[in-house]
């Protein structure tokens, strides 16, 4: 009976005490309505740099994707202002990196352009789809950006990250110059490695190899050669004024001005540049190129504005003047052979007669044809020995007391035989 009355008690007061909870749940205050922050307001505090304001957005998980009327996003407002901490704030909230404001503007680029690396790394690594080349609206693009900030870190980053493209860009080309003058091997090697097309000056059609060569900077020449400049460059159709004027050779500037596909050997043959010549050959040079109009190659151009020497680099060899030559005198109508400093043989000659005069100057013997027959005049040559590419050269002939010949120099059959055998391609002929 007492458990009875017990139970009814306590059933009693659950009741009351759930009455009293609803009692005070109607006459209770209504708890507060939530307060909504719009994305736009995050846009705003970043802007102001309104720093409590950027807590509670961030705090109340506000997207921080949101953006001005140009487009810009917080982390890019923030990355501009050089605001770093709130920048890490926002990556740390998951801000999109790769957005862009309307000018194709982004956050990476703002990092490259303020030169600070650690953020640029941070960005880097959370870039989905990194156009390292792509440029904004203006023009500009990343590398120039990470050139006006001026860390060499995030310039190799973006070099490294460039595509390879046939043409070059300002900014590559202004890198390279840059390379270039702070001699950075590594950075010149790698920025040639991502262009098919030569280099060039701003502002200039002839590269920067053929300058080199022209103005005879060693130093220039050496360093685009040694990382990787094709030694096989071939001069534009029309070169530049300045270039021209560098160029000493009547009959190199013609050439250059009126033929096609020069090339920096034949350009460096014309010049008489022999150590040029060497290293471009050494380099991989083609030295049977031919020029597109008059078929020229770089021994043609070299024999024709009188640089033996460079002939006998083209030529694979000669012996040097001091060891072996030839000397012909017009007015004697003689020729001798000297070894080391040394007449050792002198044979009689006929050279050209008046109005087939035979050339003066310094000739290399280009080829040898033992059995020749001449196209122009239908007569056979024996032992013939061009001189310099040219159209004329020494051969067994008649050889009487006086000038007879069209223009070659004609030898008794024994003195051509023994020049024929003992003189090899590349001798220097002198004819005075």
């Amino acid at each position: 009976m007492h458990a009875f009355k017990r139970r009814v008690i306590f059933r009693a007061g659950v009741v009351v005490l759930i009455l009293i909870l609803l009692w005070a749940m109607a006459i209770g205050p209504e708890p507060p309505a939530r307060v909504t922050i719009s994305p736009e307001e995050l846009v705003r505090a970043v802007t102001i740099q309104r720093a409590s304001l950027v807590d509670l957005c961030l705090i109340e998980h506000v997207d921080p994707n949101g953006h001005d009327a140009q487009g810009r996003t917080p982390l890019l407002i923030a990355t501009s202002q050089e605001d770093w901490k709130t920048a890490r704030r926002l990556v740390d909230a998951d801000a999109r990196v790769d957005l862009a404001d309307k000018n194709g503007f982004t956050p990476l680029m703002a990092a490259a352009m303020r030169g600070n690396l650690e953020m640029f790394r941070l960005f880097l690594v959370r870039t989905a789809n990194l156009h390292a080349e792509a440029p904004t609206n203006d023009g500009r693009d990343l590398l120039g950006m990470a050139l006006d900030g001026g860390n060499p870190e995030i310039i190799d980053t973006v070099l490294e990250r460039l595509p390879v493209a046939p043409q070059w860009t300002s900014s590559t080309r202004r890198s390279l110059t840059a390379a270039l003058q702070a001699g950075k091997k590594e950075q010149i090697r790698l920025l040639l490695g991502k262009h098919s097309a030569p280099p060039t000056p701003e502002g200039k059609k002839v590269p920067f190899l053929a300058y080199s060569i022209a103005s005879n900077n060693s130093s220039l020449f050496s360093t685009l050669l040694a990382c990787g400049a094709n030694p096989n460059t071939v001069l534009p159709s029309q070169s530049d004024k300045d270039f021209l004027a560098m160029l000493s050779s009547k009959a190199l500037r013609s050439y250059v001005e009126e033929d096609r596909n020069l090339t920096v050997a034949m350009l460096a043959a014309g010049l008489g540049q022999d150590d040029y010549v060497s290293a471009l050959i050494n380099a991989g040079a083609n030295r049977s190129r031919l020029t597109s109009r008059n078929k020229m190659s770089a021994l043609d151009i070299a024999a024709e504005t009188g640089h033996w020497r460079a002939a006998q680099i083209l030529l694979g060899g000669g012996p040097s003047p001091d060891r072996l030559r030839l000397e012909i005198s017009l007015g004697l109508q003689r020729i001798a052979l000297v070894k080391n400093g040394v007449p050792v043989y002198r044979t009689q000659c006929s050279t050209g007669r008046p109005g087939y005069s035979t050339k003066r100057g310094e000739f290399v013997i280009t080829n040898k044809e033992r059995n020749h027959r001449s196209t122009i005049y239908h007569v056979d040559m024996p032992y013939f020995m061009r001189l310099s590419c040219l159209d004329f050269g020494m051969h067994a002939g008649y050889v009487p007391n006086y000038p007879a010949s069209h223009g070659c120099i004609r030898l008794p059959a024994d003195a051509a035989r023994k020049f024929f055998s003992e003189i090899p391609v590349g001798t220097l002929v002198t004819v005075q």
